[in-house]
């Protein structure tokens, strides 16, 4: 019985690490630049940025940061500290880790290549962990500067919202909450 049980072990953890090796190996050729393509497009830019888009994502961020702006109705002296915040979570032009090179990777056995996506996972969790702190310490700063009432007009404009997107991957559409 022993025997049996080691056995049907070895072979689940085989076939789990054969998945493992397998699922990688896929999600590495989808990743684009920074491991946030999702779409398999073929033709897309091997940063994986499109142009178009990053530059339509940069112009409605402007025109939210804008928006925000005005609403708060900022005084003269509160002009420097809206600068300094619009400056630090400005989001990056390019991406501070470089892409992974898929050319090198399909010369490399699969343990190689696991580790070099692993490193190239740990790199960019890392530059982003660094750019959410200096995001959250620039907002904190610049919110010590607000008048209460200009807090209640952040708190509200920056509240996260809802994904466009709730209907996909199985989520289902969320049922509305009733009031009794």
């Amino acid at each position: 019985m022993t025997r049996f049980t080691l056995s049907r072990l070895t072979r689940a953890s085989t076939l789990a690490g054969l998945g493992l090796a397998l699922s990688l190996g896929v999600h590495a050729q989808g990743m684009g630049g920074m491991g946030m393509s999702g779409h398999g497009m073929q033709g897309h830019d091997p940063m994986g940025d499109n142009k178009a888009q990053h530059a339509h994502m940069a112009q409605r961020w402007e025109a939210r940061q804008q928006d925000l702006k005005a609403k708060l109705k900022l005084s003269s002296g509160q002009e420097a500290a809206w600068h300094a915040f619009a400056q630090a979570v400005k989001p990056p032009s390019k991406p501070a880790v470089s892409p992974l090179d898929h050319e090198a990777l399909a010369k490399m056995n699969t343990p190689e290549r696991l580790d070099k996506m692993a490193a190239f996972h740990e790199a960019h969790q890392a530059d982003m962990q660094a750019h959410m702190k200096q995001r959250s310490d620039a907002t904190k700063q610049f919110y010590a500067q607000l008048t209460p009432e200009q807090q209640k007009i952040f708190d509200a404009q920056t509240l996260p919202r809802e994904p466009q997107n709730r209907g996909r991957m199985g989520q289902g559409l969320a049922a509305p909450i009733q009031a009794n």
